[in-house]
């Protein structure tokens, strides 16, 4: 008996020591994995070295699925060509397939250059590669919603018109059934400036804090973005609002793009309240988001050496 009681005790040590629950779960965000220059990593619009880097680690992950904010390819000019560069990418993530952890892609700005690109990332993405049907009408396959355990993920595409909006329409309708305990949100162009890119949600500031505040409201704490290719956390709050109304919006645009620096300008905030938490720079890397019942915690991993990824920065909270 005294042995099984230093069992359980030694048991829930491991438990307390880990951190989470043997409930807990994971997934992954990242983004902008596309080539760019003449760089020897770089094959068909791919960053191939840093792609296959990350799907390997992703495995290891296990998460129960994947979050990719766009820019999967350098985006080329014929329909052809986007077809043959996507097909490069959905080679390197075959690891990722194959191990049943769904992928979960919204397209970017460089998945914009071609003639017909809805038609042909609605023909890549079918079978075990497609996207949920349950958008928008015109927006199937682009704009989604995935429900899992208590989580309610939405994806936005941002590029149906000229102006860099999302259907806050359809948006409203799914927080207004949303029954989820927890809200994740996410995009390619951010919401509020993190790098160099001035060409984000700030240019549409109204449908920008309209968006941001409809998070807010339905008990969302965070958005993912990429478009920059760096990690930026920074934290967003209305004036008057308490920390648990207060937006948190990763950039991880950190998936084999073109590392980028940032600026000082500080770009079109509004009226909002702006908190610098974590800026990283000259990194590749990913984002693991571990769900434990009420509790998030959200690591990203930077990548130190070839194949070798270890958390950098690290940021929790508890919805009531």
């Amino acid at each position: 008996m005294k042995s099984l009681r230093l069992l359980a005790c030694s048991l829930a040590f491991l438990v307390f020591v880990a951190g989470a629950s043997a409930d807990s779960w994971r997934f992954i965000v990242t983004g902008d994995g596309r080539s760019g220059g003449s760089r020897p990593e770089d094959h068909n619009g791919v960053n191939t070295v840093i792609m296959a880097e990350l799907a390997k680690a992703m495995v290891g992950e296990r998460p129960k699925f994947v979050l990719f904010s766009g820019d999967l390819i350098a985006g080329p000019k014929t329909d052809a060509e986007m077809e043959s560069q996507l097909t490069t990418w959905l080679g390197l993530m075959k690891p990722v397939y194959d191990a049943g952890i769904k992928v979960y892609n919204i397209r970017g700005n460089h998945e914009m250059h071609v003639p017909h690109p809805e038609d042909v990332w609605r023909k890549m993405f079918v079978g075990p590669y497609a996207m949920p049907s349950n958008g928008p009408k015109g927006e199937e396959g682009m704009s989604f919603t995935v429900s899992y355990d208590n989580v309610l993920v939405v994806g936005l595409d941002e590029f149906q018109s000229k102006q860099l909006r999302v259907n806050q329409a359809w948006f409203d309708s799914v927080l207004k059934n949303k029954k989820e305990q927890h809200l994740f949100v996410f995009s390619h162009k951010m919401a509020f400036r993190s790098g160099h890119h001035d060409d984000g949600m700030e240019t549409d500031p109204a449908s920008r804090d309209t968006l941001i505040n409809s998070i807010i409201a339905a008990g969302g704490r965070t958005a993912f973005f990429g478009h920059d290719h760096l990690y930026d956390h920074k934290a967003f709050t209305a004036p008057g609002d308490s920390s648990e109304k207060t937006l948190h919006q990763f950039v991880i645009g950190t998936a084999g793009a073109p590392l980028v620096h940032g600026t000082d300008d500080p770009g079109n905030n509004g009226n909002w309240k702006v908190e610098k938490l974590k800026h990283i720079e000259d990194k590749y890397g990913y984002a693991v988001v571990e769900i434990d019942g009420p509790k998030v915690t959200i690591t990203f991993k930077a990548r130190s050496a070839p194949g070798v990824y270890e958390p950098a920065d690290s940021f929790s909270y508890t919805v009531r």
